[in-house]
């Protein structure tokens, strides 16, 4: 794979010379599509034509074989063992897996903020229609002080307690789609934990954007993430 020359500026010049973007294009919203540079282009083209000329000693050997390199290589920028790690389409189906493979009981909340990211709140909405479950929102503005939204969550919780509710899982983010600014995830686990919650972290900005190596030592119960956003992965299907 091409490597990248130290003589290369960052900017503008690094854009032309190892992305597929048009010259006259400036991208402004790298955060729904991402992209990719040109070597990881060309070596998914490489692997295009490898699964193509032969398709069944592709799908049944090298493709296990690239998966479980796959997730050795993302493993460390969690700093989880690779059993850890499982592939999904994207995050939005990390979060449906989870939330849809657990058991919930008449009383049962499931709390998220304001800030979170629309197909999750349909999500949710989804399962509330077909399970014992209510969601409850704690509306968040910002700016907003990182303890105060740790204030406002336990708050929420109190209050539902002290109405017979149970909060099962907790959901929110490492960096928000609208606006974008860094959630208290680590905090916000440790609070779920003392709880007796769950957490789901949607990490959809997470991976390749921020600094994820304590996240194993932070552990929450669930994380996904997009590889295709911040960590320069194919992923999106743009045609």
């Amino acid at each position: 794979m091409q490597k990248l020359e130290n003589s290369v500026p960052f900017g503008r010049e690094m854009k032309d010379a190892y992305f597929n973007f048009a010259k006259n294009y400036t991208p402004l919203n790298h955060g729904s599509f991402g992209t990719f540079p040109k070597s990881v282009r060309d070596y998914q083209r490489d692997l295009q034509d490898l699964a193509e000329a032969r398709p069944d000693t592709f799908l049944r050997y090298t493709y296990p074989d690239l998966l479980e390199k796959s997730r050795c290589a993302v493993a460390p920028l969690l700093s989880v063992s690779m059993d850890e790690v499982v592939f999904v389409p994207n995050a939005t189906t990390g979060v449906n897996t989870v939330l849809r493979n657990l058991v919930y009981q008449k009383g049962d909340v499931i709390i998220h903020f304001s800030t979170i990211y629309g197909a999750c709140e349909k999500t949710i909405d989804s399962l509330c229609e077909t399970e014992h479950i209510e969601r409850v929102c704690v509306h968040i503005d910002y700016p907003e002080e990182d303890e105060d939204i740790i204030s406002k969550f336990i708050n929420t919780v109190e209050d539902l307690k002290n109405d017979g509710k149970t909060v099962k899982l907790a959901m929110f983010d490492t960096v928000l789609t609208f606006p974008g600014a860094r959630f208290p995830w680590e905090a916000m686990v440790e609070t779920c934990k003392t709880q007796q919650i769950l957490s789901l972290i949607d990490g959809a900005h997470g991976v390749g954007h921020v600094d994820l190596t304590h996240l194993g030592r932070v552990s929450p119960d669930f994380f996904t993430s997009n590889c295709y956003k911040w960590l320069f992965c194919q992923g999106v299907d743009k045609n």
